[in-house]
This record gives structure tokens, C-alpha cells and sequence, in this order.
């Protein structure tokens, strides 16, 4: 094997983390090249003899002795002191990436209901205690001639994943954070995560020098149905509780009355009167009272004439009028927000939810 009177190293990429050169004989002429965001670390007979930062530097016959051609003919022609060089990547690595393994399973603390969530970002890590790491984790780590920073993602992957769990369920469960406002609160997630992983790199030679929360989401159907939840609540929220109460009670009414079966139909009413009871005792109004004007509807609606229920007044009246002919209040028949056509019987768009009448 020839000698080798420059040793250096070019990197591979800006992924590389440790590399051991492929050489392990050198004479008195041999320089080492350290290149800027590189260290190397001489390593003789097994034992760390000195670490070098970037520069050149001619090798010492005192640290290293050169080993004779006698002195290697009586050992049979093999090296019986290996001398090993090994360059580490110092430079800050800014582009890990880190993900849940697996969702984390709570219960949403605001609407009561189990969710998955999952999380996703990224970090920056720097090798600062070369030594320790060298004598820690190269052993372990090294089964070729270099380590990547993927290595070392993967063995730190089950510790972050144990702690953004922790940190997560901390702030939904303990603090009572919902998920709707969680992402708001990434900056908190971050500095947690970095004060309890911090150690956890300290005593492998690193140093965290960032972490961010890109995502904390959950799968699509639990999304919709947390969307579905805080929609009816906002509506309740604006509309009151007697008012939505009432709405609802329509609703069932109506639904009851487009059913041609008439067992159907009365257990539709029934349903409709029995929420407007049960629920507020004012609302039972919503069941119009069995009149003349009953009668005269279901005539009207036998030869073929739609009639509605004023959503002034409350009379049955054709729904094809533009104007009640007992109150005078103008039925709309196309919403003016979106001017989808709407039974003007509604109080509100179907389509945009947007109230019709004023």
C-alpha cells in the first residue's frame, strides 16, 4: 500500500456526519488537511491521540512513529499499530425532518370526542463534543466507512417521538387546549420539546439548536366531523337557544310532511311537537293549531297548489305569492346572499346558511 502525504477529505454532499479515511500508513512528510466546518480526530492504537480544527498540519514521528520496513517485515508485512483518521462534519444541520410514528389517541377536550393526532416539523442539531461522541457512539453506529445524519435521525427518532406525545397530550388534556386553536400554540410545543430533548442531545456530544412544528393534524374524517360539531355550535351560538330550538322544530315538522306515508307523517309531527315541547314549552306554537285554514290547505294542496306556512305570520298561504295576503310580508324566493332558489317557507339558505329574512 503506498504512502499517503496528503490526507484530507471532501465530503460527500452535506449529509455526512463521520468519515474514516481509507488510509492508515503515513510518513514524516504526510499533512493532514482539515477543511473548514471539519474536524479530524487521530486516533493510535486504539486510543484518541489528538483532535484537530480546520488548518494544515504536517504528521508528528513523535505522535505517530513511522514504522520502519523492518519492523513491518517481522510483523509479516501488516501494520502492527493501525493509525486511523477520522473527519467529522461540524456544521450545523438545519433540515432533519421528525413525524409521529404513530397518531396519538386523546379526547378532544372541548367537544368530547376521541381524535388522533399526529405532528410533523423539523429541527437543527450541531456536533459539539466530538470526543464524547467518537468514544460513545462510533462503535455502535459506524458499519462502514462513514455516518450519515440519517443514522443518527433514526436513533434519536423513539425519543422524539416519545416526547412530542407527552407534549401533546399535556397541552389538549391537561391545559384543555382544543384542537382548533393547538397550532397556536406551536411556539410553546417548540420551546417544551427543546428543553426536554436538550439533554437527551447533550448526552450524545450534540447540541439542539432549533425545532418547529410545521402540522398538528388529524385524519379527514375526524376533521369533518370536528368541523361538523363547531358549525352547529356557532350556529346555536347565533341564533340563541329558543330560536334554534324552534328552527329545529320546523325542521322535523317539514320533514314529516314531505312523507307520504301517513303513519310517517304523524310520527314526524309527533317527533316535531314533542321537541318543541320537551325542549321550551313556547316553542309547541311551531305545530299550527287544526283550523280552517287546515282544511282549506289540504284542499288547495289536493288540486295540485302548493301552500306554505307564512314565515311572518304563520298562515298557510300559495307558496308561489310574492306576498303574504294576511301580513303583507314579502316571501323571497331566491336567497340574497347567494340567490340560490329557496323554499320561501325557510328562514334560512340552504346553501349558504345565511338568514332570508330580516
Amino acid at each position: 500500500m503506498a504512502f499517503y502525504e496528503l490526507i484530507k477529505y471532501d465530503g460527500q454532499g452535506v449529509n455526512w456526519l463521520i468519515s474514516k479515511h481509507p488510509v492508515t500508513e503515513f510518513n514524516r512528510k504526510s499533512k493532514l488537511v482539515v477543511s473548514p466546518g471539519q474536524v479530524a480526530i487521530i486516533v493510535h492504537n486504539g486510543k484518541i491521540e489528538k483532535i484537530v480544527e480546520e488548518g494544515t498540519v504536517r504528521i508528528d514521528s513523535e505522535l505517530l512513529p513511522f514504522l520502519k520496513a523492518f519492523t513491518k517485515a517481522f510483523y509479516g508485512g501488516n501494520n502492527p499499530y493501525p493509525i486511523e483518521i477520522y473527519f467529522i462534519n461540524k456544521r450545523v444541520k438545519l433540515d432533519l425532518y421528525w413525524g409521529t410514528s404513530d397518531p396519538v389517541m386523546l379526547i378532544e377536550p372541548k367537544y368530547n370526542i376521541q381524535i388522533n393526532v399526529r405532528a410533523r416539523g423539523q429541527m437543527g442539531i450541531k456536533l459539539a463534543n466530538y470526543q464524547y461522541f467518537f468514544q460513545t457512539l462510533v462503535g455502535t453506529l459506524m458499519k462502514g466507512a462513514t455516518i450519515d445524519f440519517d443514522i443518527i435521525q433514526s436513533f434519536f427518532r423513539g425519543k422524539i417521538n416519545q416526547i412530542i406525545k407527552k407534549i401533546l397530550t399535556d397541552f389538549m388534556v391537561k391545559q384543555k387546549i382544543t384542537f382548533f386553536e393547538i397550532e397556536a400554540h406551536s411556539d410553546e410545543i417548540a420551546d417544551a420539546f427543546i428543553e426536554e430533548f436538550k439533554q437527551e442531545c447533550t448526552d450524545y456530544g450534540f447540541d439542539i439548536i432549533n425545532f418547529s412544528v410545521e402540522s398538528i393534524n388529524v385524519p379527514a374524517d375526524e376533521f369533518n366531523k370536528l368541523n361538523e360539531i363547531l358549525h352547529k355550535k356557532a350556529e346555536f351560538d347565533q341564533l340563541g337557544d329558543q330560536n334554534y330550538r324552534t328552527i329545529r322544530g320546523y325542521d322535523v315538522y317539514e320533514a314529516g310532511a314531505k312523507n307520504n306515508s301517513g303513519a310517517a307523517t304523524m310520527m314526524g309531527v309527533g317527533l316535531g311537537m314533542g321537541m318543541a315541547n320537551g325542549m321550551n314549552a313556547g316553542a309547541a306554537s311551531i305545530i299550527p293549531p287544526a283550523s280552517n285554514t287546515t282544511n282549506n290547505s289540504n284542499n288547495n294542496e289536493a288540486s295540485g297548489v302548493k301552500m306554505i306556512h307564512c314565515p311572518s305570520c304563520n298562515e298557510m298561504i300559495d307558496a308561489s305569492k310574492k306576498f303574504c295576503p294576511e301580513c303583507g310580508c314579502k316571501l323571497v324566493h331566491n336567497c340574497p346572499s347567494c340567490n340560490s332558489e329557496v323554499d320561501p317557507s325557510k328562514k334560512f339558505c340552504p346553501e349558504c346558511g345565511q338568514p332570508l329574512y330580516k
